[in-house]
């Protein structure tokens, strides 16, 4: 972000500290289709799905979000750089002034390199070492990695690794960590989401994703790794303070409570929302398969973000985005240095 940038975020964020009614989405998670290239089995997304918002009424949207305040926009997906668009959605994102991330599988980086050169940030997908990502992604994973990293160091691109806390990926927790190092990234760790209300009778989940699932105190012996990891000064991107969170989170089996955290309050209402590639805005990954969101169809980006509702008996999550979001929005300090540090 530019001084600028941090000022008007900074701001705003202060605003909604002391004032619970005020509201400006200021990051808007772009699901810009759910195709991939890969089938990991953490992941649930229908990745044959064609489904995607074209590209003049995305970039209405991103222009009406500007008039709100908005200053932020992370593309993800599926696999983003599959957008037939991206380096349009990427180029006119730059222009308007928005702070532009995206996460990505790798495969497509190094054929995409001069549209990621203009990314404010950029994740890349890393699952651990070769035998560990063809066995969860397939065997595309395993050079695409390396492609990736080889294309961003010749570029001199810096970056950061996003790895789920699988019982696949945590015994090679050092190993992603010092994989970060040497390509000069930082590594970003999250926990396998659980989405109980995804899945029914008609629907189970997959036996290679409940496979997947750690137990409690791997969850907690993982996370203590990398909190010790953190304190050491390793390349690892997350504030302490969200690792410490985690940590303490009462049921890994559910991504969100009722109860109140001690370090943050949930700002997700005012402060950021999620479009998804049918259309619908929601206010995060914890609404979508609970209501039916507020189509840009129907009504101008405006007007579903003002009907956005509150959620109900949702005061803490585990998920990064947000968590973090909400560790700086409540003034944490520690939180907020160890990102002022990240982004300059």
């Amino acid at each position: 972000m530019k001084p600028a940038q941090y000022m008007r975020f900074g701001a705003s964020a202060l605003r909604m500290k002391f004032s619970p009614s005020y509201r400006v989405p200021l990051t808007i998670n772009i699901l810009l289709l759910n195709r991939c290239s890969f089938s990991c089995l953490y992941c649930q997304q229908d990745h044959q799905d064609p489904t995607m918002v074209p590209l003049d009424k995305l970039l209405s949207v991103l222009r009406e979000a500007k008039t709100l305040g908005t200053q932020r926009i992370h593309l993800t997906g599926g696999e983003p750089l599959l957008h037939p668009d991206i380096g349009e959605i990427i180029r006119v994102g730059k222009e308007m002034g928005f702070f532009v991330s995206l996460t990505s599988n790798g495969l497509l980086v190094d054929a995409f390199i001069e549209d990621v050169k203009r990314l404010d940030q950029l994740q890349i997908s890393l699952d651990g070492p070769p035998q560990v990502r063809e066995y969860l992604c397939g065997p595309l994973a395993v050079p695409a990695i390396d492609r990736a990293f080889a294309a961003l160091k010749q570029e001199g691109i810096r970056f950061w690794t996003n790895t789920v806390l699988t019982k696949a990926t945590i015994p090679h927790i050092e190993w992603i960590v010092e994989q970060a190092r040497e390509n000069k990234a930082q590594a970003n760790f999250v926990v396998m989401e659980a989405h109980p209300e995804a899945w029914t009778p008609d629907r189970p989940m997959p036996e290679a994703m409940k496979n997947l699932f750690p137990t409690e105190e791997e969850n907690r012996e993982a996370l203590r790794t990398l909190i010790r990891l953190k304190k050491q000064g390793r390349p690892i991107g997350s504030s302490l303070s969200y690792l410490r969170e985690l940590l303490e989170w009462e049921d890994y089996a559910k991504n969100y409570s009722s109860k109140k955290s001690r370090r943050y309050r949930c700002m997700a209402w005012q402060s950021q929302c999620e479009l998804f590639p049918d259309g619908n805005i929601h206010l995060c990954p914890h609404t979508w398969e609970t209501d039916r969101g507020i189509s840009i169809y129907t009504h101008s980006f405006r007007e579903a973000w003002e009907r956005l509702p509150r959620p109900e008996n949702c005061n803490s999550c585990y998920l990064s985005c947000y968590l973090e979001s909400n560790l700086i929005f409540s003034l944490n300090i520690p939180t907020l240095w160890n990102w002022v540090k990240k982004l300059i």
